[in-house]
């Protein structure tokens, strides 16, 4: 992956959030107005043509502006700053979880915390019970998913192709396939988030899975996630995921004596 000038970086993520609130491709015109640049269009014109040649951009025959692509995308995650966790923002989310946290009605309130990340995301929201990490058969049994959002992923453009759309729903229907990418891939310590040709399932070639990890103590780790498209609201959803794994981790602590 080639390293970006400043300017070169500024360009890509102006394309990258002009298109994932438009989901239209991007011109040269819409980065200088938009981000008030002090570059021509001309200029910019050509650092996009230098981004397409490095493989960030991609050019449809239809249209004079550009497109991230998956390496695009992945530089831009990797070289923007997300995390939030404000003690307001924390509260907010904890008064949302608390009244539906019960040893008694563990399946609801997973539930519960996948619709509260689907709503606020507007997205596929996901969330894993903890499991063990000993590898014990009895243990690893016990890890649940409850996936809430559906809907939303069926209303975007990027979703609207029959065999896509088969594809994904297989893949939620089916849950092991998903749940074991989930557990495998997810990062011990930070928000993960992968995109497209990187989950090496044709069925996610056109999505990204934003996941953290929380602590549920006595070695069990459990797993939430929101799952959209590539053209996902990534500066306000990788927060909302690093908060809500926190709030889910202090949670799901103080019920581990009742729950497992």
């Amino acid at each position: 992956m080639q390293t970006l000038s400043l300017r070169q970086n500024n360009i890509l993520r102006g394309v990258i959030e002009t298109h994932i609130e438009t989901t239209q491709p991007v011109g040269s015109r819409s980065i200088a107005e938009k981000y008030a640049t002090s570059f021509s269009p001309a200029t910019i014109r050509n650092e996009m043509g230098a981004l397409e040649e490095m493989g960030y951009l991609s050019h449809p025959h239809t249209s004079s502006g550009r497109l991230p692509t998956d390496c695009g995308y992945r530089y831009y995650l990797d070289h923007t700053p997300f995390e939030d966790h404000s003690e307001e923002s924390l509260s907010r989310l904890k008064k949302e979880l608390v009244p539906a946290a019960s040893p008694q009605m563990l399946e609801e309130f997973l539930d519960h915390v996948s619709l509260l990340l689907s709503s606020l995301s507007q997205e596929v929201g996901l969330t894993l019970m903890p499991g063990a990490e000993a590898k014990t058969s009895s243990k690893s049994g016990r890890t649940r998913l409850a996936l809430q959002g559906l809907p939303y992923i069926l209303e975007k453009p990027e979703f609207q192709d029959v065999r896509k759309v088969r594809n994904l729903l297989g893949v939620f229907e089916e849950k092991v396939t998903l749940t074991q990418w989930v557990l495998t891939h997810v990062d011990s310590e930070h928000v993960s988030v992968s995109v497209g040709h990187e989950h090496s399932q044709e069925a996610l070639e056109d999505c990204s899975i934003v996941a953290a990890r929380y602590d549920a103590g006595e070695n069990r780790r459990g797993v939430i996630a929101i799952l959209g498209p590539k053209r996902m609201a990534y500066r306000q959803i990788i927060p909302l995921v690093s908060r809500m794994a926190v709030v889910v981790g202090h949670m799901f602590e103080r019920m581990e004596p009742e729950i497992l």
